[in-house]
């Protein structure tokens, strides 16, 4: 039903992109990567200037893990935007499941800089800590990210540590703040559980069940 929904929109409102990128998502969630790499494509027609339509895109690679592919959409729009956060975040996160974790955190320090707030854009710092065994950087991070869900109660951080706490290799504090996600209704959840990022947890008996509480089995 969700399918036919969102096809509908598309179908209904051919000229709107937003209605490619909510069907897009459906696809890579429920794990049609290259169906979804095909519905930006032609969202990319429609509008080939537009930012986030090009960000979507490289998202899409990203996920099918394309990432000479994202990368190329990504430079391509940052030669264009030549300050847009989430499509340099982007770049970084390609760059380290490249295996460049160190390229990766170069490229996270500058979104850290950019978003000139103590406690806000650590997350990607933390897992590229994590993933280069700077292990008490990491933590440091994982503290002000934490300091922050206290300090600001609209900002709900659960999200956020169980992406850092895989950086680190704590799968156990990871998978927890999964199901605390699930727990809050939080978005992200289904969209680690797709992403390559967290490809290990896919041999973790917990995965399962996971998808089965998101409504994704």
């Amino acid at each position: 039903a969700a399918l036919q929904s969102l096809q509908k929109a598309v179908d209904l409102n051919p000229a709107v992109t937003q209605s490619y990128q909510l069907l897009a998502f459906y696809h890579v969630i429920t794990g049609n990567k290259e169906t979804a790499i095909a519905v930006m494509e032609k969202a990319l027609v429609i509008d080939p200037l537009s930012p986030m339509v090009n960000h979507y895109l490289a998202d899409m690679y990203f996920a099918n893990e394309q990432y000479d592919e994202a990368l190329r959409r990504q430079d391509h729009i940052l030669e264009i935007y030549l300050t847009l956060r989430i499509t340099l975040e982007g770049k970084g996160w390609a760059w380290g499941m490249k295996g460049n974790w160190q390229k990766a955190l170069e490229i996270f320090e500058e979104v850290h800089r950019q978003i000139n707030h103590p406690l806000k854009g650590l997350t990607p710092l933390a897992f590229a800590h994590g993933r280069l065994g700077n292990r008490e950087k990491a933590l440091e991070c994982i503290a002000k990210i934490e300091q922050r869900g206290i300090e600001d109660p609209h900002a709900v951080m659960d999200s956020d540590l169980a992406m850092a706490w895989w950086g680190v290799g704590d799968k156990e504090k990871s998978v927890e703040y999964m199901y605390k996600c699930i727990d809050k209704r939080l978005g992200p959840v289904a969209f680690f559980l797709s992403s390559p990022i967290f490809q290990d947890l896919k041999t973790d008996p917990r995965y399962f069940d996971l998808k089965k509480r998101m409504g994704l089995s």
